[in-house]
């Protein structure tokens, strides 16, 4: 066999191998691979947002939730903005009375 017969046949098994349609075992195997990690980490993606959304409501919004509840009746039943007003004012003016008096223990002492 000649050297270029050798070389020819070498380029179309060369062709053959590269420009082939069907997957190998190889190959299949490695699609199985990513398209299960993809799953996974679809699952486990989902499990984290569930963790975190339930983790955020007991932490944050729960809490919330029982002191509105425990505290819109007794505003609700004051009545008016007039009310809802004072109300705010007090507490507002209890928290500068309580930051001065903060602010003059730490200066003083």
């Amino acid at each position: 066999m000649s050297k270029a017969s050798k070389e020819a046949l070498l380029e179309r098994a060369l062709n053959k191998i590269t420009k082939s349609q069907t997957n190998t075992n190889v190959a299949e195997a490695h699609e199985e691979i990513e398209s299960n990690y993809a799953y996974i980490n679809e699952k486990q993606l989902k499990r984290l947002v569930e963790l975190h959304d339930t983790e955020f409501k007991d932490k944050c919004v729960v809490p919330l939730q029982r002191l509105y509840y425990k505290y819109s009746d007794t505003v609700l039943c004051d009545g008016d903005l007039q009310n809802w007003a004072e109300l705010i004012d007090r507490d507002i003016r209890v928290l500068e009375t309580t930051l001065a008096k903060v602010r003059d223990n730490q200066s003083g002492g």
